[in-house]
């Protein structure tokens, strides 16, 4: 008996443990939420918000970037992912303005889409179209207009040859995607983009930040191939491939829905065992 009550008060301890992890996000492109501040420090992209945001920091300034050049301009500076039951977030800081216009011939590179791989191996399934004013990919799609984000599944990517064999020794073709090339499309997510904005990161207080902030529901990765509870890889990159930045969110965990049903199945199976013995007296 004190097995069982121990093994059911754990369980509701777990419960309201894991709901009071959870956080909300404004999908508005201001990362406060997330508890990326505004101090001038290289600390404040390190996300303060109490839940299980995973992120990757990569705050570089100089013109030498990984792989590529460009300094603040192309720099990649942190991405930051979160989950809950329903909603995957994604949140990007870089210094690449998305409105930069993609004219390779005069050395401008536009913004990249951003991708998905499920199961980390160098495939990416989902895609994210940023959309910025100048691209005009899916355009026939009514359902798909600048300022959206279309979501594909069985995608061709675009990679970038720019750092090629040759060119630059010591670099070779990007294995990163930049740009959704053609897919299915599945539906929207929601994206919000800020304007620029300064005094963030440890660098030049002047240095110009562009915050990407957006949400889609689980079902769409589902469609995509996603199996619910495996972990994945969100990537984003320029056109250019100059600087490349991935976070891997954690495989799913038993959410609380999820717990209190092994709760009610473990009380439903103490009330049939008693029942039980009752009915052999």
């Amino acid at each position: 008996m004190k097995t069982r009550k121990l093994l059911v008060s754990s369980l509701l301890l777990a419960t309201f443990s894991t709901n009071s992890n959870a956080i909300t996000i404004d999908v508005n492109g201001d990362l406060s939420d997330w508890g990326v501040s505004r101090n001038g420090n290289a600390s404040d992209w390190t996300p303060t918000a109490n839940a299980g945001i995973q992120y990757t920091i990569e705050d570089q300034h100089e013109k030498k970037l990984d792989p590529g050049y460009g300094g603040q301009l192309y720099d990649a500076e942190a991405i930051y992912a979160y989950k809950n039951d329903t909603t995957l977030f994604i949140a990007l800081a870089t210094g690449h303005n998305p409105e930069t216009a993609n004219n390779p011939d005069s050395n401008s590179f536009g913004a990249g889409d951003f991708a998905i791989d499920f199961e980390k191996d160098g495939i990416y399934e989902l895609g994210i179209n940023i959309k910025p004013s100048w691209d005009t990919f899916d355009d026939d799609n009514d359902e798909v207009i600048a300022g959206t984000a279309g979501v594909y599944g069985e995608i061709t990517w675009n990679y970038s040859d720019y750092w090629a064999d040759g060119t630059i020794p010591g670099y070779v073709n990007s294995e990163h995607p930049t740009s959704i090339a053609g897919g299915k499309y599945l539906g929207l997510a929601e994206l919000s983009i800020s304007g620029p904005q300064t005094g963030f990161g440890g660098w030049d207080e002047e240095d110009e930040h562009y915050f990407y902030e957006m949400s889609l529901g689980l079902g769409l990765l589902t469609q995509a191939g996603w199996k619910n509870g495996e972990s994945f890889n969100i990537h984003w990159t320029q056109n250019c491939a100059n600087d490349s930045i991935i976070v891997d969110p954690p495989a799913s965990v038993p959410t609380p829905s999820i717990l209190m049903l092994l709760l009610a199945g473990l009380i439903g199976f103490r009330i049939t065992k008693k029942s039980g013995k009752q009915a052999l007296a």
